[in-house]
């Protein structure tokens, strides 16, 4: 097995979201930690070539992402500012970068099968819709009958774990040790002088984890090292932040081959994992 540091991506901002996409694209969210404006990127996944990078819209600070479909991403803006509930829809197309269409009538719920599903708040109750996702045309009206909205987006959910993520999981000191890989972890957990749990996931002989070490200024370093099994080698080690006061378990993933890393929480790199 081989890791193959593809690129670094640096903007200088704070990441707060990376959404791979089904087309091979890498949508990045990510805040100026002074004004607390939210920029959005998008790079091709194997090449990081720059598709546009650091595009705003007109709301330069309420407002999201819902999901992404089919290069299309969909926004959302804020009920209010302090408030975390979602209001409006504004259909991105990341290959034109160009808005295709905006309604403020309604709230996303989910994209299916080239519909958006999305409802309007009614005095006691919610409207749902299915919207076409390149126009945001009406499809169809479901009323208040909200049963087949939640067979679909059972569906929606379901397909998620098809598209080849993994997540680290967590391991405990009290954990038992069924697999080499466990009796690794524990070892860690021996040698090191730790804060917490460690963050692993495995991915053929490939064992991949982060703990947060205590330093000699009582601060925590937050360590990834990623280790062939096989060969008992460590192929990289790599600090994600230093001088930390909190836990910052969730700092990397794996999509298909790939593995996404966040340094000093404003630098992507991204791995190939080559068999």
């Amino acid at each position: 097995m081989k890791l193959k540091k593809l690129y670094k991506h640096d903007n200088k901002k704070q990441i707060w979201r990376i959404i791979p996409t089904s087309n091979k694209k890498l949508v990045l969210e990510e805040r100026d930690s002074k004004t607390k404006e939210v920029f959005f990127s998008c790079i091709e996944i194997e090449s990081g070539k720059k598709l546009f990078t650091e595009f705003q819209l007109e709301e330069k600070n309420w407002i999201g992402i819902e999901s992404i479909y089919n290069d299309i991403i969909f926004f959302h803006a804020y009920g209010k500012p302090d408030m975390p509930s979602h209001k409006s829809i504004i259909a991105f197309d990341i290959l034109s970068s160009s808005i295709l269409w905006k309604n403020d009538n309604y709230v996303f719920s989910f994209v299916y099968e080239d519909k958006v599903y999305c409802y309007q708040q009614r005095f006691e109750s919610r409207v749902f819709f299915a919207l076409d996702y390149l126009t945001g045309n009406i499809l169809e009206d479901f009323g208040n009958d909200v049963t087949v909205i939640n067979q679909l987006k059972e569906k929606v959910d379901k397909d998620f774990w098809k598209q080849n993520y993994l997540f680290p999981e967590n391991f405990n000191r009290n954990d038992p040790l069924d697999g080499n890989y466990k009796k690794y972890l524990h070892q860690v957990l021996i040698e090191k002088v730790i804060k917490g749990e460690l963050n692993y996931l495995k991915k053929y002989d490939l064992l991949m984890f982060n703990y947060h070490e205590v330093s000699k200024t009582n601060t925590l370093n937050n360590e990834f090292i990623v280790v062939d099994l096989i060969k008992n080698k460590i192929l990289l080690k790599e600090t994600l932040d230093k001088n930390l006061i909190n836990l910052m378990p969730e700092s990397f993933f794996i999509k298909d081959n790939f593995l996404f890393l966040i340094v000093d929480k404003i630098k992507l790199f991204v791995y190939q994992i080559i068999e």
